[in-house]
């Protein structure tokens, strides 16, 4: 009982930190915004696409997956010398709201601590995924950088949405949509303390989990701790 009690006190010190016109509804529609318009303006860019063009989606998907799990894995969970902004952020604070068994927000006021920040989303969308898209074009055609930045920019809108979607109550219906279900189970996996630094870094899909051996699965109603 003492980790619900220590997570619910952390849970209302962070609270009381959030500002008051902090709106859970105009950060994520923002991420949205930001996501959408530039993702659309680089399709809108591809012409006269050639169907060999398209295998860079795989790569794209492959490249954000990977970047996805090391900087969970080693920014987000160890303390290194460059990223303790991101480590305390990471493990100080969102694993510390959400610990099990209190794994789910209790209003949009919480998306506060779920969703990165939005000038985060602004640097993926307007810096990193064009700069990779420049390069692939350089090696390839002008298509394949449109498609790639595109490809990277939707990536990250999916985990940032399905991180909102695994922090739901388990009653939402998020947690009853099939694959959803289980790759919100993966993340309240990983959201155990006992867990949380060696296993299910991956969020949007346990690729390189299953690759490098940190991939952890219990059935889903195994933990009871892990019901709220």
């Amino acid at each position: 009982m003492s980790n619900m009690h220590n997570t619910a006190v952390f849970r209302e010190q962070y609270r009381a930190y959030i500002q008051s016109r902090y709106n859970g509804w105009f950060h994520l529609g923002s991420v949205l915004l930001i996501s959408l318009t530039v993702a659309i303006y680089c399709m809108l860019q591809i012409s006269e696409l050639k169907w060999g063009e398209l295998l860079v989606i795989p790569l794209g998907i492959l490249a954000y997956n990977a970047v996805e799990y090391v900087t969970h894995r080693w920014a987000g969970h160890k303390k290194l010398r460059f990223t303790k902004l991101f480590y305390k952020r990471h493990t100080g604070d969102h694993h510390s709201f959400f610990s099990a068994p209190l794994l789910s927000f209790e209003s949009t006021r919480d998306w506060r601590i779920v969703l990165f920040p939005i000038y985060l989303t602004a640097i993926i969308a307007f810096f990193l995924a064009p700069l990779c898209g420049f390069f692939l074009s350089r090696l390839g055609s002008v298509n394949m950088g449109y498609i790639v930045a595109a490809t990277m920019i939707l990536n990250h809108l999916a985990y940032e949405l399905l991180h909102v979607g695994y922090h739901q109550p388990k009653k939402h219906w998020f947690h009853q949509v099939p694959m959803f279900r289980e790759l919100a189970h993966l993340h309240r996996i990983h959201h155990h303390r006992r867990l949380m630094k060696s296993h299910n870094f991956n969020l949007t899909f346990p690729l390189f989990d299953l690759l490098l051996g940190t991939f952890y699965w219990e059935p889903l109603d195994s933990f009871d701790d892990f019901r709220d």
